[in-house]
């Protein structure tokens, strides 16, 4: 092999290495972005979800809970009625 075709199979493996690295972090920086936003807009959803249930008219306690925890929450609005 000549110097000349030795040069291009090096710039060939560096240039499929180059875009082999930047497309991992490209990807995991996607997951990672996609994994935050997640978390944030189940957390939204949940926080949403206690808000309306506490703005309920008939001032009724409506449970929450975590895995084997739980709590029965009721407006403080409601309780000074």
């Amino acid at each position: 092999m000549d110097k000349q075709k030795l040069l291009i199979t090096v710039l060939i493996i560096i240039v499929i290495a180059f875009t082999i690295y930047t497309a991992k972090n490209f990807l995991e920086s996607y997951i990672s972005s996609m994994i935050d936003f997640s978390y944030s807009k189940g957390y939204a959803d949940a926080v949403g979800d206690i808000i309306s249930a506490a703005k309920n008219e008939s001032c009724d306690a409506f449970p929450v809970f975590i895995g084997e925890d739980k709590v029965d929450i009721i407006n403080v609005n409601c309780v000074w009625k």
